[in-house]
């Protein structure tokens, strides 16, 4: 089987927290809708992840929350990180494997542009799903909730 990656994005949030942190920011109503739904396309394509490395914030956990239930890692060095901390990550995971990274932008879209060689915007909840059988991933599908059929 492939090595399977699958970059994504929270889903929409408050622009605010209560405790004024960014990193304590919450789902706003859309945002509760985007992850289920953008999980159940994620099952209807058979990209359900065997695992998941997760942003320590609010708003991711509160994403994953809301998706299939996979095993999962909260990686705090996610939160708010650029190509320096993902791409590491990114070239670590378990191959033969399909591995959910869920964090934020700017990181999300530099990640996308560095293994695909294109720039590619990654609105809340979106997905990239890339693929790789040998030294370099292929991207497969950008997955973006506004361009899904209502489930």
């Amino acid at each position: 089987m492939s090595t399977r990656l699958i970059i994504m994005r929270h889903a929409n949030t408050h622009p605010e927290s209560d405790s004024g942190l960014d990193h304590d920011r919450r789902l706003n109503e859309q945002g509760l809708a985007e992850a289920p739904q953008m999980s159940q396309a994620l099952i209807n394509r058979d990209w359900v992840p065997d695992t998941a490395l997760i942003s320590s914030s609010k708003r991711t956990q509160e994403t994953f929350a809301l998706m299939m239930p996979v095993r999962f890692e909260i990686r705090p060095e996610i939160y708010l990180a650029g190509l320096d901390t993902l791409l590491p990550i990114a070239t670590e995971i378990e191959e033969g494997k399909t591995t959910l990274m869920l964090g934020h932008n700017p990181g999300c879209e530099m990640l996308v542009a560095t293994l695909c060689g294109e720039y590619h915007p990654i609105s809340t909840a979106t997905c990239a799903l890339f693929t790789k059988d040998g030294p370099r991933w292929i991207l497969e599908s950008v997955l973006r909730p506004e361009g899904l059929d209502q489930i």
